[in-house]
């Protein structure tokens, strides 16, 4: 053996030691991924099959090298408790929270567990990183929105595809306190100006009361419209949808899920399939050893224009041929 085959020996073998080799060490076992989601039903999350797809094709596979854990509640308490009875109980390599309220939670109850948000909608406002390219915490992800002009550009097709627009009710997550919530209704407040659209807030903290709100809106011959500032709580929109269609109110709804299958009328957004798919990029690399504080954090790359044409039609509403040949995708 030479001299320098020995050289090289060593030198692989104190960077083993040290945590510097071609790969981390293999933890023993399976690795363990806890999704934590605010609700009940996961099947309402495009974005956690793209994650599973995307590990998928990467060689994760459940039951033989990979463990789901799902974490869910139906309230913010519930949410709280169950991810602490978790973490005292088991091993969990990486949470992937699916949204601003799940990663709040998390945060805060596993302060030093690596996390993936799928997706947040401002995380440098929200207090989870410092810079979308030095997160410099224990969280990184993908963000629903490139910023906060984003809300106001939604607000814009909103009356594109509805021009008679000139009032519409605002539902936001009441219990949700952040810089970021300010900042985004301050950027749609100037935009509904220029569009000559007054705001109603109607600041709900659960569904229910978020059906009940949309029930007392007016509807002056199709003047009205619903938008909703988007987060956890807002992830299933059937009631929010047959209180609208009942009203025949215009709905702007969260994803092409909710426009396809839960009777919104359209939306405006990154596809959410797609940044679950990447999200198993950031997953796969904090596997493999690296830190969340070092992984930038990812914007959104395109956004789709969804209508339900067959929803517009009951609730009386005309979609100009121009709006349907720009979206997307049109569901009829």
């Amino acid at each position: 053996m030479t001299t320098k085959t020995v050289c090289c020996m060593l030198l692989l073998a104190l960077a083993a030691a040290m945590g510097l080799g071609i790969g981390p060490a293999k933890k023993p076992g399976p690795l363990h991924v806890a999704i934590v989601m605010e609700g009940r039903n996961i099947r309402l999350q495009p974005q956690v099959n793209g994650l599973r797809d995307g590990l998928e094709e990467l060689k994760y596979i459940e039951g033989e090298n990979l463990n789901w854990q799902r974490i869910d509640g139906g309230s913010n308490e519930e949410l709280r408790g169950t991810l602490k009875s978790l973490l005292q109980r088991q091993r969990v390599d990486v949470l992937v929270t699916l949204g601003t309220t799940e990663t709040n939670v998390a945060k805060d109850i596993a302060p030093s567990t690596p996390m993936v948000f799928l997706p947040a909608a401002d995380p440098v406002k929200s207090g989870f990183v410092r810079s979308l390219a030095s997160p410099g915490t224990n969280l990184t992800g993908l963000t629903f929105f490139t910023d906060s002009e984003n809300l106001g550009k939604q607000l814009e097709v909103f009356k594109q595809v509805v021009p008679s627009l000139d009032r519409v009710g605002v539902l936001f997550d009441g219990r949700l306190k952040s810089p970021a919530l300010g900042e985004s209704w301050k950027r749609l407040a100037v935009v509904a100006s220029w569009l000559g659209i007054h705001l109603i807030e109607l600041p709900v903290t659960s569904s229910a009361e978020a059906s009940r709100k949309i029930a007392s809106l007016p509807n002056p011959a199709m003047r009205g419209g619903v938008f909703v500032f988007c987060s956890g709580l807002f992830k299933d929109a059937e009631g929010l949808a047959a209180a609208a269609m009942k009203r025949k109110l215009p709905l702007f709804g969260c994803n092409a899920f909710q426009v396809a299958e839960q009777n919104v009328l359209l939306s405006y957004a990154p596809d959410l399939y797609s940044l679950g798919y990447r999200g198993a990029w950031f997953v796969d690399r904090i596997f493999k050893g690296a830190k969340p504080q070092d992984l930038p954090v990812e914007t959104p790359r395109k956004f789709e224009l969804v209508i339900n044409s067959k929803v517009a039609s009951e609730i009386g509403l005309k979609i100009a041929p121009e709006m349907l040949m720009l979206a997307d995708r049109v569901f009829r």
